[in-house]
């Protein structure tokens, strides 16, 4: 499953394959339930499709493209391939209310960092 952060540029890996012969690739995230569907076309490797590398990594911008939090699929595409994951788009985070800084009773899902 690959892990995604709402409101920041995401850089993901992938295993290269030996059909990666131009630095072309698009992602599609479609939400598993529910609606929600990105696309971004036109991403290049990092590492320019280095030859010592065995993996390629891609960089997902969830600050100017918004989806909710939530399982997507995500579908890499280059040419005419297309490979399928799981993914996970983390929109909220927990905050800690107790005063003293260890422990608390009570936590809350909130939609930015305090």
């Amino acid at each position: 499953m690959k892990r995604l952060k709402s409101g920041v540029i995401n850089t993901l890996s992938f295993v290269k394959t030996a059909d990666y012969t131009s630095n072309d690739f698009s992602i599609t995230l479609e939400k598993i339930v529910g609606s929600g569907y990105l696309t971004l076309e036109n991403l290049e490797d990092n590492r320019n499709l280095d030859v010592c590398s065995d993996f390629i990594s891609l960089n997902v911008d969830l600050i100017t493209n918004e989806l909710d939090g939530g399982e997507y699929f995500l579908y890499l595409t280059h040419g005419t391939s297309t490979q399928k994951y799981l993914a996970n788009i983390e929109k909220g985070q927990f905050a800690n209310r107790d005063s003293a800084g260890i422990y608390g009773d009570t936590v809350i899902l909130t939609d930015s960092p305090e």
